[in-house]
């Protein structure tokens, strides 16, 4: 009776360890879940790696100072969470401003103004040229003349130029009661208002100009021993010049030529009735430029 008790016991141990097993042989597929004593599922990502089939690691997560130097400044509050002030980015008007564009000495394309010291363009010219009266009555009674002059020019580089000057000239004296030796000397002072158009190149100047003034000259008959009762020694007369010409210049030195018609008033060398002084000239000046 003992010995059929342990058989039965034996075979139902067997029994329930061939059952344990079938039920382990034929539990589904978790594909890496894990239940958990409290019934829910946990699921674990596959490993990542890299193409060549190294397995990749996690970065390391920074570390505590690392952390806080990265970290963005609070602005709204003035301070950093370093505890350093930001610096504001600089605005627009804040921004360095270029200094002007200096204008360019183009000596082959542009009008330069100025070149010379004085800016507006200062001379001093000393010449002469050939000289004649209009009155065919005194141009029977001298000969050919020629005249001279210093003139000081003021704006020679300007629209609007000045011109102070020194004038004289000379001719000799021919016809019945003149002495052999006799001349008609003058000599006398002007002012006059230029015109100019002046035209640059660098520091090269071309300009043709236009004048008009007012000057006294005084007229004298010198070498003349004879007293002559329609011709007196002297006489002073009023003038009216104008003309024009062309002017150049180029690193301080300065030319020009010129044609010059003088009017005149007050004429009394050649008597009442001997007619007026009026006279042209053409002729040219050398000098300076500053």
């Amino acid at each position: 009776m003992k010995l059929l008790r342990v058989i039965g016991a034996s075979g139902v141990l067997l029994w329930s360890a061939a059952a344990a097993r079938a039920d382990v042989g034929t539990a589904p597929e978790t594909n890496g879940a894990v239940t958990t004593p409290s019934g829910a599922e946990t699921t674990t990502p596959p490993p990542v790696t890299y193409d060549n089939g190294t397995p990749a690691t996690a970065p390391a997560a920074p570390p505590a100072s690392t952390a806080q130097d990265m970290a963005v400044p609070d602005t709204t509050a003035g301070v950093g969470a370093t505890g350093v002030e930001p610096v504001p980015a600089e605005s627009p008007s804040h921004m360095a401003v270029p200094p002007p564009v200096q204008p360019i000495d183009n000596r082959d394309t542009g009008y330069v103004a100025g070149p010379v010291p004085s800016h507006v363009g200062v001379g001093l010219l000393l010449g002469g040229g050939y000289q004649q009266f209009t009155n065919s009555g005194i141009r029977n009674q001298t000969g050919e003349g020629g005249y001279w002059n210093v003139r000081a020019v003021m704006g020679t580089r300007e629209f609007i130029g000045f011109e102070a000057a020194y004038v004289g000239d000379a001719r000799g004296l021919t016809g019945l009661g003149f002495s052999n030796n006799a001349r008609l000397v003058s000599n006398g002072v002007e002012g006059v208002l230029r015109l100019n158009v002046p035209v640059m190149r660098g520091y090269s100047l071309v300009e043709p100009f236009g004048f008009v003034g007012v000057g006294w000259q005084h007229y004298q008959i010198t070498n003349n021993n004879n007293v002559l009762s329609d011709v007196v020694g002297s006489d002073d007369v009023l003038t009216l010049p104008f003309g024009g010409g062309l002017e150049y210049a180029h690193h301080g030195f300065l030319a020009d030529a010129r044609f010059t018609y003088r009017e005149t008033y007050y004429n009394n060398l050649f008597g009442q009735n001997g007619g007026d002084l009026n006279n042209w000239n053409v002729g040219g000046q050398i000098g300076f430029e500053f």
